[in-house]
């Protein structure tokens, strides 16, 4: 009998997650808030742990940077199994994409990690129950933003990096606050000191001292002098900001980044300018740099690499980039050109419709647009691509929504639905094809409107919600309708019948199927016959049921995901009919398991408890149904575990 298994041995010890960034060797240690962060999570505070500490203060300060000079201080013996960062857009969406995050790095493969925000936030809670972890919540402004994250019971430490007022944070989830106010006293002559050593402090001491008037206390500013001061004597510094900024006392921080920029080759300025325009909140590719820039990628990488020197960027990865702070990204954006945004979005284009192309698509990109010409990659560069860019894809959309590129915006959303579809990241999947719409409508292409209208649809039953899918399948075949295109229409039908199977309409699902059957046959599409075959045999009885389903593996038996999902139901349709349904249903199991095709998994499970209650076998029906309760729960199917629970009470 098969129990769950939701891959929770994670990493072996020699491979920990170590996500927290070293800190530059010129720190200037914040002595006092370093002291008092030992003191919060002391161990004996941590022994009754998970422990917050919410770290404060003005943009630019370096809360984030002492919040990882503590974690990499601590060493690995405080945390040996693990140190972790995740980085909060404003808004608790970014959570369930954090917690993916997160899982993958302890272990658990893409197939294994559930979909549902709470089941996901248990799967991380399970995982860390009883370790001693480090993590870095950076950019938290609501509650809900770090519930989900905040690890099991144990040893852990949690650092929060507050974006605004913390009282509602903490009443919610006690924690002790640091606050980072702007340096004073020595402080920052030592931390330019440690960069341009203090020799130089002492000789250039009236220019330095000036120099450090200037950047209000913040260490984000400071740093950035300290770069311009490795290149060039303080009084050479000062008349350059002096030029930018006009009455010395007038002055902001602003000139200070000016003068910086001015220092910079026109390549590194032009990579600055895309960091800071970039949508979103993730990681930068050299590659897409070099893409937007029109320049060679090592060339790009290069002007990279001299940004990160100056203390304008930092390197995540391998060649990915984060531009260094938002008070950096405001000023890299006043130097961009009104251009820019639009460059960036056809990069992104463009990469994305060559990886469509070489992954199995619906063919509605050549339907909808069939001149459109693209050399695709190869199926294993397009597949890494899309997952790692798949947050970038979303920002890319909402900006080319804001330049009414609506064609394009059309055209990401279905460049991005493999990767939602196999990752089931219902949420995004919700914003990104709203967007489609709206997009469709405003460029008046009724095709175009009905692919993106049931791409949401499909979103809304990933994420459960029956109703609210099949009010979007009904406007989908309106707008199939309105464009006469047959093959959307018989998608749509097929689509509204799966979502009227889900709220139990089963006659209505019925008529449904019939109709989409018809339009595929008449159509002559092998393929999109035998997938009607397989939903209508969904509703009819086990005789009829068995027929449809043996016509259906002939064409789509080759097919993984549809092989199994044929089986699963031809065990079904045999229970129902009072036959012996426990050898195709567990060979079903088993190649689900072998293929972590979890939800099917889940649905094996069931049928065979149930098969196992019509027979009296009660313990093995209970085995069975909690083994389908679990799977259901973890991988976020919230009414089919209800349902099952419902099978457990009696």
């Amino acid at each position: 009998m098969n129990e769950p298994h939701f891959g929770g041995q994670g990493h072996s010890s020699g491979d920990v997650p170590r996500q927290v960034m070293v800190v530059t060797p010129h720190y200037t240690n914040y002595k006092d808030q370093l002291r008092r962060l030992d003191e919060v999570f002391c161990p004996e505070n941590r022994a009754e742990g998970p422990v917050l500490a919410y770290v404060t203060g003005p943009p630019g300060s370096g809360r984030s940077t002492l919040c990882r000079k503590w974690v990499n201080d601590q060493g690995e013996d405080t945390f040996p199994d693990g140190t972790f960062y995740v980085a909060l857009a404003l808004s608790a969406e970014r959570a369930p994409d954090a917690l993916e995050d997160l899982l993958r790095a302890v272990g658990y493969r893409p197939d294994e990690i559930p979909s549902g925000l709470e089941a996901r936030s248990a799967m991380w809670r399970s995982w860390s129950y009883g370790k001693k972890i480090a993590l870095i919540i950076d950019n938290a402004l609501l509650p809900a933003e770090i519930a989900p994250l905040i690890p099991g019971v144990g040893p852990a430490a949690v650092l929060v990096v507050a974006s605004g007022e913390t009282r509602r944070l903490r009443t919610e989830y006690p924690g002790e606050s640091v606050r980072i106010d702007p340096l004073t006293g020595e402080a920052p002559r030592l931390l330019l000191g440690r960069m341009i050593g203090m020799d130089r402090i002492e000789a250039e001491a009236a220019q330095i001292d000036e120099l450090i008037g200037l950047c209000a206390g913040l260490a984000g500013a400071l740093t950035v002098l300290g770069g311009m001061l490795q290149e060039e004597s303080a009084t050479r510094t000062l008349s350059r900001i002096k030029r930018k900024g006009g009455v010395l006392d007038a002055l902001g921080i602003t000139p200070i980044f000016d003068a910086a920029y001015d220092l910079l080759s026109p390549l590194c300025q032009a990579c600055y300018q895309v960091l800071g325009v970039h949508p979103g909140d993730g990681a930068v590719a050299a590659r897409t740099v070099a893409a937007v820039l029109l320049k060679d990628e090592f060339d790009v990488s290069d002007a990279l690499q001299e940004l990160k020197k100056r203390h304008l960027v930092q390197e995540v990865a391998e060649d990915r980039y984060l531009i260094a702070g938002n008070i950096v990204r405001d000023h890299a954006a006043t130097k961009a050109g009104d251009e820019l945004p639009l460059r960036i979005v056809s990069a992104y284009r463009g990469a994305g419709l060559a990886a469509e192309a070489a992954l199995p698509n619906r063919g509605w990109m050549a339907e909808i647009w069939p001149q459109l010409a693209v050399e695709p990659w190869d199926d294993k560069a397009a597949r890494e691509w899309l997952d790692v860019e798949r947050e970038n894809l979303e920002a890319v959309v909402e900006l080319a929504y804001r330049l009414e590129k609506h064609q394009w915006v059309c055209q990401l959303c279905l460049v991005l639905w493999p990767v939602h579809l196999k990752g089931e990241h219902s949420g995004e999947m919700v914003r990104v094809n709203d967007r489609g719409i709206e997009a469709a409508r405003a460029w008046g292409n009724d095709l175009a409107a009905a692919v993106m209208t049931f791409q949401l649809g499909f979103a809304y039953r990933q994420a459960h919600q029956a109703g609210f899918a099949a009010i979007r399948f009904q406007e989908s075949i309106d707008f199939a309708t309105k464009a006469g295109s047959s093959s959307a229409l018989a998608t749509a039908i097929e689509s509204l019948g799966l979502a009227k199977l889900d709220l139990a309409e089963d006659a209505e699902a019925e008529a449904l199927f019939r109709r989409a059957l018809e339009l595929a046959t008449q159509l002559g599409e092998k393929r999109r016959i035998a997938l009607a075959r397989f939903h209508l045999a969904k509703v009819r009885p086990p005789s009829e049921a068995l027929e449809l389903l043996d016509a259906a593996e002939t064409v789509l038996g080759a097919e993984h995901l549809n092989q199994v999902k044929i089986a699963l139901w031809r065990g079904k349709k045999l229970l129902e009919g009072g036959a012996d349904a426990d050898a195709v249903l567990t060979e079903t199991l088993a190649l689900a398991a072998e293929r972590s095709f979890n939800r099917e998994r889940a649905e094996a499970n069931e049928a065979l408890g149930d098969s196992a209650f019509a027979t009296d076998r009660l313990a093995d029906a209970r085995a069975y149904w909690e083994s389908a309760k679990e799977i259901y729960y973890f991988y976020g199917f919230t009414p089919d575990r209800d349902r099952v629970s419902a099978k457990l009470a009696q």
